[in-house]
């Protein structure tokens, strides 16, 4: 069945190409190809142990609501097995143009990362492959007489926040454009289990940037997501209003440049069950970088990143900051940047170790040495906001020292080759991350190295 509903695809696709202008369409195919190979000392740090899409982090009577996760956090820094792997990563975008340029449709096709040999589910092994696609993109766009703007609909980018929700979903937009002034408002559906019997979790949307000045951007966002009932991974049942106002900018005058953003994240938890105590979400996150271009090739950036977290399982108040869905650029070896950032093989892709917070302190230069040759270097120092206590009778929160290196050399215009390496000197908070409490938590390296092909 999922072979002839492909086909189909296919074959309409064709035809539309062959048909040519009689349709008054233009039409275009883009595509990104990532092949990646790498090793590490540690298995445990590949698959994404916590992913913001599936997740909503908050503890309440002492426990940690962490449903959907992957694993536990807590066996990431465990006995660590080394591994060699091989990765294959696929996407392909159709774009569809009347030739007055007042519409289109965008239809996505995705091979998500899978890991080569891998017969367990995906079937990406000997004899080809298995149940491994998916649809990334499917939307039309629409400019609006009159008014001007442009309507979306469909299953399409959110690109709100980096920090919030960067990920694609399905829902209705409205994009504007004024000069230096850019507004989008919106409604996106949340994924519900129940929406066919009744489910209603809606996010509503606001984004506005507007360029100040020549060398300055401001930036306002606010969501409201109001969630239907959920079970807990304890088992209790809940729902949700949460909220988030987000301010943001960017400067870049001669040498010096410099981004901020500033985020609340409120709301309220609320139990059906009447003898658990209901939760207030307070929450913040607050970013900066500042950096100076030391001349044409290189720049030197620092960067400091809080992020939240809950100090008491047991009070009424969820102060830990929660995203929605992201892909956060914080390094390599528990976050998500470059090439195995592209290929889903990291820790965490939110800004956060569990229901902990986090806070990032980073030193950041980028050498492009040659119009060939780029390469790009960080160090930075990792804690929790608030100290992990998963061992019995300690706490602390000092993950440790990261050191991460990225290469690319820009072989042609379509094709990249990269390598990316990083190292953690574990601290001992991340012995907190350790699934024994007789065991420390070791220090982890990752090398990856692919080449990388966009048209």
């Amino acid at each position: 069945m999922k072979h002839s509903y492909l086909k189909l695809i296919l074959t309409m696709i064709l035809f539309l190409a062959f048909s040519g202008t009689s349709y008054a369409f233009d039409y275009t195919f883009h595509g990104k190809m990532w092949q990646v190979f790498g090793v590490t000392d540690n298995a445990a740090a590949m698959p994404q142990s916590q992913k913001s899409g599936t997740t909503d982090f908050f503890s309440y009577n002492g426990n940690l609501n962490d449903k959907g996760m992957k694993s536990t956090m807590y066996d990431v820094m465990s006995e660590n097995e080394e591994s060699a792997f091989g990765l294959t990563k696929a996407r392909l975008r159709f774009e569809g143009t009347t030739d007055d340029g007042l519409a289109k449709i965008v239809y996505g096709l995705e091979v998500g990362t899978y890991n080569w040999g891998d017969t367990k589910n995906t079937k990406f092994g000997r004899s080809g492959d298995g149940v491994n696609q998916e649809t990334r993109f499917a939307y039309a766009e629409v400019t609006m007489p009159v008014i001007g703007g442009k309507i979306r609909a469909g299953l399409q980018p959110t690109k709100i926040n980096q920090w919030v929700w960067s990920e694609t979903a399905p829902g209705l937009t409205y994009h504007h454009k004024y000069n230096d002034l850019k507004t989008m408002v919106g409604w996106y559906r949340g994924e519900d289990d129940k929406i066919t019997d009744g489910g209603d979790n809606d996010y509503l949307v606001i984004k506005i940037d507007n360029k100040l000045m020549p060398n300055t951007t401001l930036g306002f966002f606010g969501i409201y997501a109001d969630l239907d009932i959920t079970d807990t991974s304890i088992g209790d049942t809940y729902d949700s209003d949460t909220y988030y106002v987000g301010l943001t900018g960017k400067f870049n005058q001669d040498a010096i440049f410099s981004n901020f953003a500033l985020i609340y994240q409120g709301g309220d938890i609320d139990f059906d069950d009447t003898t658990i105590e209901d939760l207030d979400r307070s929450a913040w996150l607050a970013d900066l970088t500042v950096g100076v271009k030391i001349n044409d090739s290189f720049k030197l950036s620092g960067n400091i990143l809080y992020v939240s977290g809950d100090d008491d399982a047991n009070d009424s108040d969820a102060d830990n900051f929660d995203s929605i869905d992201v892909d956060v650029k914080i390094g390599t070896i528990f976050f998500k940047d470059t090439i195995l950032a592209d290929c889903d093989r990291t820790i965490s892709d939110a800004p956060y170790i569990m229901d902990k917070g986090l806070i990032n302190y980073a030193i950041q230069g980028d050498y492009q040495i040659d119009e060939k040759n780029n390469l790009r270097m960080a160090v930075r120092y990792l804690t929790t906001a608030e100290d992990l206590e998963l061992k019995t009778g300690a706490n602390d929160d000092d993950i440790g020292y990261e050191f991460d290196l990225w290469y690319t050399y820009q072989l042609n215009k379509y094709v990249q080759l990269k390598v990316d390496a990083a190292y953690l000197v574990a601290g001992d908070g991340a012995d907190h991350l350790a699934a024994s409490d007789n065991y420390d938590g070791d220090d982890i390296y990752k090398l990856a190295t692919g080449i990388k092909v966009s048209f």
